[in-house]
């Protein structure tokens, strides 16, 4: 089955899951101890609010009976969140594919709002500069925003990359994202360091 994918965000949402297979993201998944039940590409239900969690799926096109039932998963994370799959007999909970990239798009919209909130805080303009993120080349900004979805832009991270970012520099901004030292810290999945470089290299 070919998979259906978003007309923007296609880094982070290859880089969430797959159709079909080990990682097949459709069912509701915990990725890591860390992470709560994800559905789809990427909505962590750990960080999120209940009545937030029910609005959002219901958006995408899920039944309110699901979304309220799913929604009692904010908050949990690790084998907690593992439980609740199994307690509530929703190892074969699928969502299609059309609510997966509505789902999705809820998400990076917000990552990438923050992001750009994050790129011209009043501490942040003042230590690194003033860059306009509305002119900010798509490759560093689809790879900034893949940072913040996957909590990998902080303020450690923002002291390698944000003066490229400001500079709107490709070639600098794409020497410290392949600079494997930078996240280690991060515990950046080898295949997304992968895709994030091969993003900057290939579009």
């Amino acid at each position: 089955m070919s998979v259906k994918r978003p007309k923007v965000g296609t880094l982070t949402f290859d880089s969430e899951g797959t159709e079909q297979g080990r990682y097949h993201s459709r069912k509701l998944h915990v990725p890591s101890q860390y992470s709560g039940l994800t559905i789809g590409r990427g909505y962590d239900l750990k960080t999120k609010k209940a009545i937030k969690v029910q609005k959002d799926l219901v958006n995408a096109g899920l039944k309110v009976s699901e979304a309220f039932l799913l929604s009692k998963a904010a908050g949990l994370y690790g084998s907690q969140a593992k439980n609740f799959i199994s307690s509530n007999s929703l190892a074969h909970f699928e969502i299609s594919q059309d609510q997966q990239v509505k789902l999705f798009l809820i998400s990076y919209l917000e990552e990438e709002a923050e992001a750009k909130r994050l790129c011209s805080k009043p501490d942040v303009t003042k230590k690194y500069g003033d860059g306009n993120w509305d002119k900010l080349d798509p490759r560093i900004k689809a790879v900034v925003i893949d940072l913040k979805f996957r909590g990998d832009y902080t303020g450690r991270t923002r002291k390698f990359l944000q003066q490229y970012i400001v500079q709107n520099d490709l070639s600098g901004f794409r020497k410290v994202i392949a600079n494997e030292a930078n996240w280690t810290e991060q515990r950046v999945p080898t295949d997304r360091f992968q895709r994030r470089i091969s993003y900057l290299d290939l579009h």
